[in-house]
């Protein structure tokens, strides 16, 4: 127990300097005799200048000598190093010059932050300021350079690299559906040429919004635009889940209406 508790149990408590007089419970105490203090390490320190044993004293208050203890500070476990979010995967936002300008990070447990570079290997976490792009902006330019008549736009950089990996060029934006915006619409409508962009949501409700959204954004900047719903994908279901299902890239391509598309 604390000083506070233990003295509201003796009677004729009095203030005596640093310490605190009262008349002693284990005898007829009619002098104060009972002192009492608090020490340097939390305990209690009773002392009976009559001569009674401090165990005397506790067992006439009803109590033991751990109750002159001070209460255990609990203090919490930190998270083990298994526990802290680790980074597993990191997506880069590149200028049309190939200028680095912010990272997507992805950790496990899984949950996605921004950070942008201020060199020499420093990051801070947040793109405060920072112009958006769409996601490998320079591979795009490269793509469209060299006759690529078709660029994908997905949800998710795992999508667009698991796309390009096959030979199709494809782009998104940071945060997931519906964060597409003027800014990631204004750099693809100054690609070079005229690229047609095909739009492959993911299986659910906020895919069809993001879709239907980013399809208007891009009609309205003049750019060629549909949306293409994948076939037999599972609910929330994506375009990497669809190539898992054993699906190739010429199946793709039909199902697209698209004829051959250059490889970067």
């Amino acid at each position: 127990m604390n000083l506070a508790e233990f003295l509201d149990r003796l009677p004729g408590v009095r203030r005596a300097g640093r310490n605190y007089r009262a008349r002693c419970p284990a005898h007829d105490d009619r002098n104060p005799s009972l002192s009492i203090r608090a020490g340097s390490d939390g305990r209690i320190l009773v002392k009976c200048h009559a001569g009674c044993a401090t165990t005397d004293v506790m067992e006439a208050l009803g109590l033991s000598l751990g109750d002159l203890m001070p209460a255990p500070v609990r203090i919490a476990a930190l998270p083990s190093a298994e526990a802290r979010p680790q980074i597993v995967a990191t997506y880069d936002y590149r200028d049309e010059n190939g200028v680095l300008l912010y990272q997507n990070v992805r950790l496990e447990p899984k949950s996605f932050r921004l950070r942008r570079p201020m060199g020499r290997g420093v990051w801070v976490w947040n793109v405060d300021g920072v112009r958006r792009v769409p996601y490998r902006l320079p591979d795009l330019i490269l793509a469209v350079k060299t006759g690529c008549p078709a660029i994908f736009i997905v949800e998710g950089e795992k999508d667009a690299d698991a796309l390009w990996r096959v030979g199709l060029p494809a782009t998104t934006n940071v945060n997931g559906a519906g964060k597409w915006g003027a800014p990631e619409t204004s750099a693809l409508r100054d690609l070079p040429g005229r690229p047609e962009f095909v739009i492959l949501p993911d299986n659910d409700l906020a895919g069809a919004r993001h879709g239907a959204e980013v399809s208007f954004l891009l009609r309205e900047a003049r750019l060629g635009a549909r949306v293409v719903e994948l076939p037999g994908l599972p609910p929330k279901g994506d375009v990497s889940d669809w190539l898992g299902q054993g699906r190739t890239v010429a199946e793709l391509r039909v199902v697209c209406g698209l004829g051959l598309i250059s490889r970067r």
